[in-house]
């Protein structure tokens, strides 16, 4: 499905073409070090007010779905995204990828959810 603002930007991807890229995509060494999802800066926007960056930043292809909610890195820290679109019309084999910064940290939601836990019988 794409955007009626931009038609390259695609709100679900084929299955296809995310093993296509999978398949030549090598893991963002930053990412991988940093042991987040994909490399962002959290003040890069677009018109939209959106993040972005490129697909190649990513640590796994797979993890970068449109749909998804992924950690992103940058040298200021961690935050939560989710991921809009893939854009395409820069590049088929790169898309840029439009995340909406959550207003929350990876660590505020583990701190939740380990309240949410039951308690160990």
């Amino acid at each position: 499905m794409t955007d009626r603002r931009n038609p390259w930007a695609v709100r679900s991807v084929d299955p296809a073409v995310v093993e296509g890229l999978v398949a030549t995509h090598t893991p963002h060494p930053e990412a991988v070090e940093k042991g987040v999802d994909i490399i962002s800066d959290p003040q890069r926007q677009d018109n939209e007010g959106f993040n972005w960056t490129r697909l190649r930043m990513a640590r796994s292809v797979t993890d970068i779905v449109p749909g998804s909610t992924v950690v992103i890195g940058s040298a200021i820290g961690r935050y939560l995204a989710k991921v809009i679109a893939w854009d395409f019309e820069v590049s088929e084999e790169d898309p840029i990828v439009t995340l909406q910064l959550l207003p929350v940290t990876p660590e505020s939601v583990e701190r939740a959810l380990a309240r949410s836990r039951p308690p160990a019988a």
